[in-house]
């Protein structure tokens, strides 16, 4: 059975499941496609290395290279090599693949295959990850969360995500902020909780009642978070007094007596 690419890259936006889990089947669908390596090869044979301005897609769509770059990110069927995958993903962005765009951006931010460049991992996000985008953001870090996807990464996970929540997705914050609080992050429980402040008061503010209650509780549960009490009353009077939500006017009530 034939794989439909156009059905599994943004040009066609009419999911018939979820979405983060569609971006997963994708991705795995492909490690089975033979044709797909097959035609990558032969259009890939200038060898590796970002070279400026190079094409290293050949007659693949953007969504195939994007599939290729992260198969030879992950060394899934294609030889590992950091630098040439980022090399697909800059060229998939620039035939218009958001997904790709924000490959791209992850590797600037977090030094897979380059160094470490904020100023260029926000110029590729800004492309791949805008709010007009958040949901296909969300579901692309989303994706990097699955138990089930073959390149199950979470700090590519939390870096997408990260920017789903700045762009305006309250579950992106949302997530981002329960796996700071339970210390997913690699850092110590304190200085993970202190990370996790910021991503609950955002999802808070975009109208998640739940994180404000969350991000509230794990505040007045840790002493040592004392000095965020201001964070904590804040979340408490936006939900109370913008989404009358019941338990945080009660906690608010129970702190003025």
């Amino acid at each position: 059975m034939g794989l439909n690419w156009d059905s599994l890259t943004l040009e066609n936006r009419s999911f018939s499941m979820t979405p983060w889990r569609l971006l997963v089947l994708s991705l795995t669908a492909a490690l089975f496609t033979t044709p797909l390596l097959a035609s990558a090869q032969s259009s890939a044979s200038a060898g590796s290395g970002a070279a400026a301005g190079e094409q290293d897609c050949g007659a693949l769509s953007a969504g195939e290279c994007r599939v290729l770059g992260l198969r030879t990110q992950f060394g899934l069927g294609a030889p590992l090599d950091l630098v040439r995958a980022l090399a697909l993903f800059e060229d998939a962005c620039s035939r218009g693949d958001p997904l790709a765009c924000s490959e791209a951006g992850v590797a600037y931010a977090t030094g897979y295959g380059t160094k470490i460049n904020p100023e260029t991992a926000r110029h590729y996000f800004s492309q791949g990850c805008t709010p007009n985008l958040q949901t296909l953001c969300r579901d692309h870090g989303l994706s990097y969360l699955d138990a089930n996807s073959p390149v199950r990464n979470l700090p590519k996970g939390v870096s997408i995500l990260g920017r789903a929540c700045w762009v305006g997705s309250a579950e992106a914050c949302n997530t981002v902020a329960q796996i700071n609080a339970r210390a997913e992050n690699g850092k110590g429980p304190l200085i993970g909780q202190i990370d996790s402040i910021r991503f609950f008061r955002e999802a808070c503010i975009q109208g998640s009642v739940p994180a404000c209650l969350d991000g509230a509780g794990m505040i007045a549960q840790n002493p040592a978070l004392d000095l965020f009490q201001h964070s904590r009353n804040f979340m408490l009077t936006f939900a109370c007094s913008s989404a009358q939500s019941q338990p945080a006017c009660a906690q608010l009530q129970a702190a003025e007596r």
